[in-house]
């Protein structure tokens, strides 16, 4: 499930949901590229519902066109059309991804690779692994590595993550390939469907719980919340938060990406990109100049 590396040096009683078409119609393309995302994408009779597709998936289509995909082994695929978001969890959970316009994350196992995007085209690159966090940026003829000692040169790679990796994330680990659309039209018929008196929709489908409020904020969680998801369409938010990782992801006043795993962080609000490990800090400030704190 790897991507290529490129060298760079330098909550109301439950009862089962019946107000939801079942339809087996579902676009199993999904072959949608993040860039391309905006509302105009989605589909224009965009209704909402929960589908069982030929490919022995789920599909969940919310308010503020926000489409909830899942395997029958629990792989999760939000779509947030409105803001060009894009999360997906693996199967078994090791494998985690987050798009956004402001970056871009991918986690596998104990390694997490970031893509910071800048608005000049400068864009910042992060790979948390054993030896620390290493970064470097576009115009940067260097990389750097934050460990243990503090900071320093290194010779390291980065991922080529102009792709939508997301789907691989989503599919690769999932026996997704060996069920059909009757054994998930089963699952989705044992569903439960809820409404709280603060308007707040609930799904349960297959041991996975969704929620969506009225602003459009959409919640997922599994394996007793040890996995969670968010999104809103409204304030162009997403959040992913595993036992390997949590990272964060906003537009608007508080634009910013953030990652963390253990003790390693990544702070990028746009200008400055800060990255910390074992006590040390460094990145580059707005004129793209190496700053050591």
């Amino acid at each position: 499930m790897g991507i290529m590396p490129t060298k760079k040096f330098s909550n109301n009683p439950k009862q089962a949901i019946t107000s939801f078409p079942f339809r087996s119609d579902e676009d199993p393309t999904h072959q949608t590229i993040w860039r391309e995302l905006n509302l105009h994408d989605a589909p224009q009779n965009f209704s909402i519902g929960a589908v069982a597709t030929p490919h022995g998936t789920i599909s969940l289509r919310l308010h503020n066109h926000i489409r909830v995909e899942m395997s029958l082994d629990r792989a999760i695929r939000i779509t947030n059309f409105k803001n060009s978001i894009l999360l997906s969890l693996s199967s078994s959970g090791s494998a985690a991804a987050l798009l956004h316009p402001n970056g871009r994350i991918y986690q596998y196992g104990s390694r997490v690779e970031i893509l910071a995007h800048d608005t000049y085209g400068n864009n910042k690159y992060a790979k948390m692994w054993y030896k620390g966090v290493s970064f470097t940026s576009e115009q940067c003829a260097l990389v750097y590595l934050v460990d243990a000692a503090g900071t320093r040169t290194t010779t390291d790679s980065f991922s080529d993550m102009n792709q939508d990796f997301s789907l691989s994330v989503f599919s690769a680990e999932s026996r997704q390939r060996h069920f059909d659309y009757h054994e998930a039209l089963t699952v989705l018929e044992g569903a439960q469907y809820w409404q709280s008196d603060e308007g707040i929709e609930n799904w349960v489908i297959n041991n996975v719980r969704i929620s969506q409020t009225p602003d459009g904020l959409v919640k997922i969680a599994r394996s007793n919340n040890k996995y969670q998801l968010r999104t809103s369409a409204s304030h162009g938010t997403a959040t992913v938060t595993t036992p390997f990782l949590h990272c964060t992801a906003s537009l608007g006043q508080t634009s910013h990406l953030f990652v963390r795993r253990g003790e390693r962080r990544m702070h990028y609000d746009g200008s400055s990109f800060i990255v910390r490990n074992a006590g040390h800090s460094a990145g580059f400030d707005n004129n793209n100049q190496l700053k050591v704190y």
